[in-house]
């Protein structure tokens, strides 16, 4: 190999060692440092990458985000700038004048910003670090100033939170991309439902698309993950701020993610290092778990072979011909009116996903939750648990009474985890009618002395 004149290959160095204080280390940036559209930055650790990709659907499309550094296959879990492409190759990422982390163009077209007012001129202790949990942090010393983990794109990794907060009525949203290969914002969304903050929801536009079931107060719940050697367990946390729900992995070398897909559907998969690629063991929804798919006053039977729609108990199908024809969206219709208190008593439904559309109500045992819903003509149903909150002096209980008026919609049966429902029906005194209907089912019946209402256990609906 020919050898540089002495003089140019110091000139060389000195050049190269310039470019090298410009630009950022492995894993952050600092004021005056950049990256640019060919570089990247790697967790310390070696999980996340983060750098510019090109949208699969453009060759000139140019996005920032975060992706598993160490997998054959590129998945990007966070993106940047999705709402607006850069189309220029000499696109940089950089702490600017302001404080904030922005993204630009080589004419100074600013294309993404985390957005930050009040920040003034970043010091030398301000720093933008990728974390190996896949976080882009924006920090002052010890002192976060902006997290990618706050303004998620489409998929819930270990550490991150879904929260409510109370005061200023925010919460954290997550958004599909618009197809397998364009990152920019989809169809579909899944949040905290901010009219209940009881539950989640995928949405697709503002119409609701999916529902998870209602918080019974389960502050912690885990399973099993594909690697026996891993759990993965979900927090739930609710207090005066707000509500939060937290997705953990016992073993953090085990990439494990849910994502929402641009077809609306919560995906949970797993790195399979031996195929060398995703493996799926978990969606929804399925069949008729889609909202509402059963119509009103019937529920999704989750424990058959293939989930299928079925009336509540003391209900029939609205219209046959169409139940027939696999319609079920017209719903089902109660057999016998009510007649607000003269005969009417409750039928506990177990193992339920609770319907939507219930109010509640604070402050009530189960005995005053349940005469609340017997003293309202339009009570239909009611629920109740206790709700564990964390507080400052550590945990404490709040009761959930949930009542429904008019109407049960989005109801499910399911194999394991669901709640009472209470559902309200006339002459449930004839105990010895309903156990012959329901031979397999036990149907225990007590009397209720101050109200002289009977109340029935069901422990689901095992008619066939």
């Amino acid at each position: 190999m020919e050898r540089l004149p002495l003089q140019i290959a110091i000139i060389s160095l000195v050049l190269s060692f310039s470019h090298l204080l410009l630009c950022a280390s492995d894993d952050r940036i600092t004021p005056g440092a950049s990256i640019s559209s060919n570089g990247t930055l790697v967790s310390n650790g070696g999980a996340f990458a983060l750098g510019f990709f090109l949208s699969g659907n453009s060759n000139s499309d140019l996005y920032l985000g975060v992706w598993y550094n160490n997998i054959p296959q590129k998945t990007v879990v966070w993106v940047a700038n999705r709402e607006k492409p850069i189309t220029d190759s000499s696109a940089v990422l950089r702490i600017s004048e302001d404080g904030n982390l922005i993204v630009m163009d080589s004419k100074g077209g600013i294309y993404w910003s985390s957005n930050l007012t009040g920040l003034g001129t970043p010091g030398n202790n301000t720093v933008a670090v990728l974390l190996n949990t896949g976080n882009l942090v924006l920090r002052e010393d010890i002192n976060i100033l902006w997290q990618s983990f706050d303004h998620p794109t489409d998929t819930f990794l270990p550490g991150m939170k879904i929260q409510y907060i109370y005061s200023n009525h925010s919460t954290t949203q997550f958004t599909s991309w618009k197809d397998a290969n364009d990152p920019s914002p989809g169809n579909f969304s899944i949040g905290i439902d901010a009219n209940t903050v009881l539950q989640l929801l995928t949405w697709t536009g503002s119409k609701k698309y999916w529902r998870s079931q209602v918080w019974s107060g389960i502050l912690f719940s885990g399973i099993r993950g594909p690697n026996s050697n891993s759990v993965i367990y979900i927090t739930y946390l609710a207090n005066e701020g707000g509500i939060s729900t937290i997705f953990g992995v016992s073993d953090p070398s085990y990439y494990i993610r849910y994502t929402l897909n641009y077809s609306g559907q919560v995906q949970v998969s797993s790195w399979d290092y031996s195929s060398k690629s995703w493996q799926y063991y978990a969606s929804a929804p399925i069949n008729c778990e889609r909202y509402g798919w059963c119509g009103q006053f019937a529920y999704c039977d989750a424990t058959a072979s293939v989930s299928t729609c079925k009336c509540l108990e003391g209900f029939e199908p609205k219209v046959d011909s169409d139940w027939s024809a696999g319609n079920f969206s017209g719903g089902c219709i109660r057999k016998k009116a009510l007649q607000c208190g003269n005969g009417d008593g409750f039928l506990r439904v177990q193992g339920m996903k609770l319907p939507d559309h219930f109010v509640f109500l604070r402050n009530k045992n189960i005995s005053e939750c349940r005469s609340e819903c017997m003293g309202n003509c339009s009570c239909i149903a009611y629920s109740y648990s206790d709700l564990t909150m964390l507080n400052s002096t550590g945990n404490g209980t709040i009761s959930r009474c949930l009542v429904w008026l008019e109407e049960l919609i989005d109801t499910e049966l399911l194999r394991s985890g669901g709640e009472d429902l209470y559902l309200r029906l006339m002459d449930l005194n004839l105990g010895m009618f309903l156990s012959f209907l329901l031979p397999q089912c036990k149907i225990v019946s007590s009397y209720s002395s101050h109200m002289n209402q009977v109340e029935q256990v069901h422990s689901g609906y095992c008619r066939s």
